[in-house]
């Protein structure tokens, strides 16, 4: 009886023992399913060790929401493949449009503009909003269609994303 010493041939011999119809387990059945076992095991642990930081964040990220979703871990597991398929590009442009939209509400409360919405504010508000949108028009246009070039937003995050990956690395 020759030892299973690697994944293809455990697999190779459970695929054999599974299609022939009998399937009565013998040492050599135990001792494949005990190396596909341990080598899961063991590779899971060395995947682990080698995305410590996305690890961190992944559990930072799923225990948000777990919470929101009230401790229905279905959900947020579902949330987290959701987070998890779409491509780095995404992100990149979610990250612009956000810190644009920072960007002009920044800027419009450093203006005075009036924050309550348009259908609760009174004439005299809506003149006032008028007023301080004409005499900054320009500007409000830039921050309207936002300040950030998507060139070096990605190449700022890359840069940002590369740093604290060194910084953290070798951190358990």
């Amino acid at each position: 009886m020759r030892k299973v010493r690697n994944i293809q041939q455990a697999m190779e011999h459970l695929a054999y023992r599974l299609q022939n119809g009998k399937y009565e387990p013998n040492q050599k059945d135990v001792d494949a399913f005990k190396f596909i076992g341990e080598w899961i095991n063991r590779e899971k642990a060395i995947e682990i060790r080698n995305q410590v930081l996305f690890g961190k964040l992944f559990c930072h990220v799923f225990a948000q929401e777990v919470e929101f979703y009230k401790g229905n871990f279905d959900l947020a597991q579902k949330k987290m493949h959701e987070y998890l398929k779409h491509p780095i590009e995404h992100y990149y442009q979610d990250f612009i449009s956000k810190a644009n939209k920072t960007a002009l509400d920044v800027y419009s409360d450093s203006l005075g503009l009036n924050k309550k919405h348009p259908s609760t504010r009174t004439e005299e508000e809506i003149e006032n909003d008028s007023k301080i949108i004409s005499e900054n028009q320009k500007e409000m246009e830039k921050y309207i269609n936002g300040i950030f070039e998507d060139g070096k937003v990605f190449k700022s995050l890359n840069n940002t994303i590369s740093e604290f990956i060194n910084v953290y690395k070798s951190l358990p």
